[in-house]
């Protein structure tokens, strides 16, 4: 059997995205009994996050280059198997600094998530293909928390919250050996048209580099808010049950995997018109992050189905507007350092996450989660301002 499709090809790499969620967050779907345990506050939980991210954002651009270097099918194994490994130890940690441990080292593995999805999709989709390709990687996230919230009630309920890590850890090396089945039978790679030959260090000179990470932190704030953050939301605001709760978090990415797919179709039909492919994803960029400002209505909500809508809507078209923001560096750079270049938009998420996690808790701990579903609704329309101004003025091309 051959795989002649080059979409089921890419489909059965972002199944490791799936693989890569769940183990981030069956942390955030035990939280509840985890943080009963060792009776943490809010903020105290987001300084737990403070170290993954830490290592998260160093680790990125290494595992960008690693990416590049080793190749797209090695380089995924050798994360995937480091995280799934690190994920299981967490679940023999007996104290909350082994725990700490173990999810920080759990960072580096998972840092090569994004970076080997984008590889893919530059390896085997063609230039307008894209963003809807990358959008795939939302299925990932839809799996991975259904997954985790999943496993989470059934093992808090069967055998304690530790044994989730066990449960989730293992699942990885099932994906290893059918990617590498996959690979052999894959359709010969499609040649990237754009520039391959620029170096790191002129993607890390010029400005529109920057523009994209600048951009990706201040638009990931919806994303961290309700990836990390939405069980404990719909806890306190509505006073519900950790298992309740969880039971909520899937629906959110449903909607947030429609979004991506929207917003990578959306650009896709801009490419096909005649669009410039910068040019278009920045428009699509544009229309969610007017999307995203309905965050701000979120603290209105009187009932659960009306904060769900609101917070889907804004997640919808964070999950839109990113598909493309993570696509632009591959337009710009090309393929032969297509990991590096989305490695240091991972880098920058993992910066957000450092800054945002303990703020986020601290300010649920002393006025609730309203305040941030405001904060976070309005710095993406600053974010495309920045596309704008940093972008190439003229077409540039890089030779070999």
């Amino acid at each position: 059997m051959r795989l002649q499709n080059r979409w089921w090809v890419v489909a059965i790499f972002y199944l490791s995205s799936s693989i890569n969620y769940l183990d981030r967050m069956i942390l955030n779907a035990i939280s509840p009994e985890f943080m009963r345990e060792y009776h943490l506050s809010y903020e105290q939980f987001g300084w737990i996050h403070t170290p993954f991210y830490v290592a998260y954002m160093f680790a990125s651009p290494l595992l960008g280059w690693f990416l590049d270097r080793v190749g797209l099918n090695w380089g995924t194994a050798i994360a995937l198997t480091w995280w799934s490994v690190m994920g299981m130890m967490r679940g023999f940690a007996q104290g909350l600094p082994t725990m700490v441990a173990a999810h920080s080292l759990v960072a580096i593995g998972e840092s090569a998530g994004i970076p080997s999805t984008a590889k893919a999709a530059q390896t085997y989709l063609k230039q307008e293909e894209r963003a809807i390709g990358s959008s795939m990687s939302q299925i990932g996230l839809v799996i991975g928390v259904t997954a985790a919230s999943f496993i989470a009630n059934f093992c808090i309920a069967h055998w304690g919250w530790r044994s989730a890590f066990f449960v989730a850890g293992w699942i990885g090396f099932l994906w290893i050996p059918l990617w590498f089945w996959a690979s052999r039978q894959a359709p010969k790679q499609i040649a990237s048209a754009e520039s391959s030959g620029i170096d790191t260090r002129q993607i890390l000179r010029m400005p529109q580099t920057w523009g994209f990470i600048v951009a990706n932190i201040l638009s990931l704030g919806i994303f961290a808010l309700w990836t990390t953050w939405s069980n404990h939301y719909f806890i306190k605001t509505f006073h519900m049950t950790t298992a309740d709760a969880n039971r909520i978090a899937p629906i959110l990415q449903y909607v947030g995997l429609t979004g991506s797919f929207l917003g990578g179709w959306a650009s896709m039909r801009l490419i096909r018109k005649g669009w410039q492919p910068m040019r278009a994803r920045r428009r699509v960029y544009l229309f969610g992050a007017l999307g995203m400002t309905v965050s701000a209505l979120v603290p209105l909500a009187a009932t659960p189905a009306w904060a769900i809508l609101l917070i889907a809507i804004s997640y919808g078209a964070s999950s839109a507007a990113s598909v493309n923001l993570y696509t632009m560096p591959l337009d710009a750079y090309g393929g032969s350092k297509a990991a590096f270049a989305v490695s240091l938009l991972t880098a920058g998420y993992g910066f957000l996450q450092l800054v945002i996690s303990p703020m986020i808790g601290r300010v649920a701990d002393q006025r609730g989660f309203g305040p941030v579903c405001v904060a976070v609704a309005f710095p993406p329309l600053l974010a495309y301002l920045i596309l704008e101004a940093t972008k190439l003025r003229a077409p540039q091309t890089i030779r070999s």
